[in-house]
């Protein structure tokens, strides 16, 4: 996670930090993409809604990876953040069963703090 590297000009070590928290929103995004697979057959929104929400997720995740380095392009973290809250508003709005709702919830909640985690990380 921390690496050296030489300054040639100056000859000093200076620390560089690589966010790898965007990774773990790509495994938050692929859990609720397959979320709709626990929902009952007949809910088509809530199916579209995890379907769609998880693809955000996750490709947003990977571009906040590839973008790294470049805190005036990384703003793909905030993307994620605002999918996370997103997933908390929609298992409160478009109904589900129980442990769909609740799993929504938890995931929404974990994607926003790694997405604000990944965000610190970038602009520190």
């Amino acid at each position: 996670m921390i690496a050296r590297d030489p300054d040639a000009s100056s000859g000093t070590h200076a620390r560089a930090f690589h966010n790898y928290a965007p990774w773990i929103n790509v495994v938050f995004g692929l859990m609720v993409f397959a979320l709709r697979y626990t929902s009952p057959p007949g809910t088509f929104s809530v199916h579209w809604n995890l379907f769609l929400t998880g693809i955000v997720i996750m490709f947003t995740a990977l571009a906040a990876t590839i973008a790294h380095g470049d805190p005036k392009k990384n703003y793909w973290s905030g993307i994620n953040v605002a999918a996370g809250a997103w997933l908390l508003v929609s298992a409160q709005t478009i109904p589900a069963v129980a442990r769909v709702t609740i799993a929504q919830d938890i995931l929404g909640a974990l994607v926003i703090v790694v997405g604000i985690a990944s965000l610190v990380i970038e602009f520190a």
